[in-house]
C-alpha cells in the first residue's frame, strides 16, 4: 500500500510559509498615496534608487537607508521618476 505525502518535511514548509511573506520596508507611493511593500530596489543610470508602486506602477525615488527589503521600515520618497 502505498501512502501519500500529506505533510510537509521543515525545509518545504519554511519555503511555502516565505513565498507568502511581504516585504517588511514600505513606501507610500507620491502618485497615489498608497502604502505599498518593497520589492525591488533599484538604480536609474544618474545612480538615484527607485522603487515602483505595486498599485499603480510609477517609479518612486527613495532614500537608501542600507537596510535589506526584509528589515522593517518606512522609507522616504524623495519624487516620482518618469
Amino acid at each position: 500500500m502505498r501512502m501519500r505525502k500529506t505533510c510537509l518535511d521543515c525545509r518545504e514548509a519554511a519555503a511555502e510559509h516565505l513565498q507568502f511573506m511581504p516585504t517588511a520596508q514600505q513606501f507610500i507611493c507620491n502618485k497615489c498615496k498608497a502604502l505599498s511593500s518593497v520589492q525591488t530596489f533599484e538604480q536609474t543610470r544618474d545612480g538615484v534608487f527607485f522603487c515602483r508602486c505595486e498599485h499603480c506602477g510609477v517609479k518612486n525615488s527613495i532614500v537608501r537607508t542600507g537596510m535589506t527589503p526584509s528589515q522593517p521600515g518606512l522609507l522616504p520618497v524623495t519624487g516620482v521618476i518618469q
